[in-house]
């Protein structure tokens, strides 16, 4: 076993598991707030990655992870996910439920000044909050923000690890600070941080037309392709222009076709047909062969580096022709 392996397995177990518990059940205690929206029946359950990866430290003796965890930011990212909770109790008393499209500019212009590109509107359904969580609003503005090609590109690596966290990391203080500048204005709004959502932010991304969700289970978007991560925050407003349409369904056929995240796959997990998991989610994605190859090398993210659309620029707009010149 080496020494990093050892590391980080120690602190997995002395350090995360406590904490991470807590922090789960705070998240939890959202869903016990009078009028908060619950899960259905149809929900799927999340895939709790720090206890998966507490199980096969203690249960595989063939499991050695190559990384270290970037600390600073897995502290600064628990942080943010405790005060997305606790500063639910700064919601105004009596929120606005209606705005203006002058606001909205302001709105917009803010959350890229915090380095979010591109948001959007849409109505959140309950078929995607994860069982067990809770959400105080339907009314969804769903955030991406963009991870670097540089660092991708040197996947899977601790420098690309680095990265994603520090993604996570940046995407979540702005989607605090987005839920507090709403709040500044007299609206109600709840944060939702990209690392342990309380919904399925994928399949709500696609709903709002930011992108389409490819065969490596991840939305492709026009502007950065699967080097985005994604978060939300739900709001009082009922007004907002809500998006329920999507210009990017032609990526499905183009994925058909390509399949080059299903020959690169180091772990051989990306699949051509779909499977339907324990959780109720259903991915082209074997979860047990990713999570395995994931939680030993550097978080992976192969399937991202490979993927055409990551080369972002003009690929989006070259690649669409490509697939309607052979419809």
């Amino acid at each position: 076993m080496g020494i990093k392996h050892k590391i980080t397995a120690n602190f997995v177990k002395v350090f995360g598991k406590p904490r991470i518990t807590k922090l789960i059940e705070k998240q939890r205690s959202t869903s016990e707030i009078d009028g908060a929206l619950h899960p259905t029946s149809n929900s799927p359950i999340r895939f709790e990655i720090p206890f998966e990866m507490l199980n096969l430290i203690q249960t595989r003796d063939d499991i050695e992870m190559r990384h270290m965890f970037p600390v600073r930011r897995l502290l600064s990212i628990m942080k943010n996910i405790h005060l997305s909770v606790d500063s639910l109790s700064e919601n105004p008393a009596n929120a606005a439920t209606q705005t203006s499209p002058e606001f909205l500019e302001k709105l917009k212009e803010f959350a890229l000044s915090q380095g979010v590109n591109p948001l959007e509107f849409v109505k959140l359904p309950p078929d995607l909050i994860f069982q067990k969580m809770g959400v105080l609003f339907d009314n969804a503005v769903i955030l991406a923000m963009e991870m670097s090609k540089e660092k991708i590109d040197k996947a899977a690596s601790q420098e690309t690890m680095n990265m994603v966290f520090g993604t996570y990391d940046d995407l979540g203080k702005a989607a605090n600070s987005i839920a507090e500048f709403l709040r500044e204005h007299g609206y109600a709004a709840q944060a939702d941080h990209p690392l342990g959502g309380l919904v399925l932010f994928p399949p709500l991304a696609q709903k709002a037309g930011i992108g389409w969700i490819g065969k490596h289970g991840l939305l492709i978007t026009p502007e950065f392709g699967p080097r985005v991560r994604l978060a939300a925050v739900y709001t009082s407003i009922e007004n907002l222009p809500f998006v329920d349409s999507n210009d990017h369904e032609w990526i499905e056929q183009y994925c058909k076709n390509c399949g080059i995240c299903i020959k690169q796959c180091p772990s051989q997990a990306i699949l051509e047909g779909t499977v339907t998991h324990d959780t109720g989610m259903v991915t082209n994605i074997k979860q047990q062969e990713c999570f395995e190859y994931f939680a030993q090398y550097y978080g992976c993210s192969i399937c991202v580096k490979v993927c055409p659309f990551s080369k972002a620029g003009d690929i989006y707009e070259l690649l669409k022709v490509v697939v309607e010149a052979k419809s």
